[in-house]
């Protein structure tokens, strides 16, 4: 059920010292929420607000797109029906102005004294105006919210990269966070299906699919978090892609915060790790066909075949992450202390 804040109508339509003024309500969702829209031609993604924290934020608000990171004063972020009715509100004041000034003309009228008599003027008022109604929208469904740890929220409809409000200073746990849950959403949506309609969707390859895209969407949102958190850190720029590889990225760890990363961590949970990264790298790089380096890395497999990637290994992957995640952050802190 979606409603318009206030009427539809222009309201407070009053003259100023600088002309004629009014207000018309963009539309919000019945949680307060409203639209907004990249304005980069190569994203136009679509997000929404929280009306109260903008409400209270600064004129000079700038924003952030989620997924793009497109970032711009927030005025460009409007909708196309947010401008068609903001369009059809300004014709709409034009001529409320107009019959406003027309309407106070025709009370000054009255009449006029001359030296050789007189001169009455009569004046006849039209009906008052009626307003047109201006262009209504729907506000899309509220699918899920992103909650940010800095005490901001939004709506997003695809995977986050930044906070609306954040941009840049996004905490990099929160997206990490945010990518984990869309994963995990991917696998529900396997096991959400009926045994028929999940057998068929096996038999054409789906779970398969989906099992690999959960898998390398968390080994990669963990990677962007490494890299992230040292970024931040004030580190040296980083040379090759340490972020890849579990071992080698416990190696730059040591080099940067001089902290054992996977001290702390159970033998299983390294394995699943160095397996996760390892068929995460194959499934990107050599079209999931196992190679010598993940052999090396792994100590298992065979080489020339296909990696198989199992469900019930990608919901421990998910933990085993999160895992590595928990240490990543503290060990980065430990060092600011």
């Amino acid at each position: 059920m979606y409603r318009p804040r206030v009427s539809s109508d222009i309201e407070n339509l009053r003259r100023t010292s600088r002309g004629w003024e009014g207000r018309v309500a963009l539309y919000t969702d019945d949680e307060g929420y409203f639209g907004r829209r990249c304005p980069d031609s190569d994203c136009r993604a679509f997000f929404k607000l929280n009306t109260a924290q903008f409400d209270a934020a600064p004129e000079s608000l700038r924003l952030t797109c989620p997924e793009c990171g497109h970032e711009a004063h927030h005025e460009r972020f409007m909708t196309s029906e947010q401008t068609r009715r903001g369009e059809a509100a300004l014709q709409e004041l034009g001529e409320a102005a107009a019959d406003a000034i027309l309407r106070d003309f025709s009370r000054r009228l009255g009449t006029q004294r001359f030296k050789g008599g007189h001169i009455e003027w009569k004046a006849h008022r039209n009906p008052p105006r009626r307003p047109r109604p201006i262009a209504n929208y729907v506000e899309q469904a509220t699918i899920r919210m992103f909650a940010c740890p800095r005490g901001h929220s939004a709506v997003i409809y695809d995977l986050l990269a930044f906070c609306p409000w954040c941009g840049t200073d996004t905490p990099p746990r929160a997206v990490f966070a945010d990518s984990l849950a869309a994963q995990r959403r991917l696998l529900a949506l396997i096991e959400d299906q009926p045994a028929e309609a999940r057998a068929d969707i096996e038999a054409r390859g789906g779970v398969t699919a989906l099992a690999e895209r959960a898998l390398t969407g968390a080994v990669a949102a963990s990677q962007n978090l490494a890299k992230q958190l040292h970024g931040q850190r004030d580190k040296p720029a980083v040379k090759g892609n340490p972020w890849q590889n579990v071992d080698r990225l416990a190696k730059k760890w040591r080099q940067s915060f001089q902290v054992e990363l996977l001290d702390g961590l159970d033998d299983a949970t390294v394995r699943t790790l160095r397996l996760a990264f390892g068929r995460r790298h194959v499934l990107e790089h050599n079209g999931g066909v196992i190679d010598d380096d993940y052999v090396s890395q792994t100590g298992e497999g065979v080489l020339g075949r296909r990696i198989r990637i199992r469900l019930n290994f990608v919901e421990e992957a998910l933990a085993a992450i999160e895992k590595l995640a928990d240490r990543l952050e503290m060990t980065a802190g430990e060092r600011q202390d």
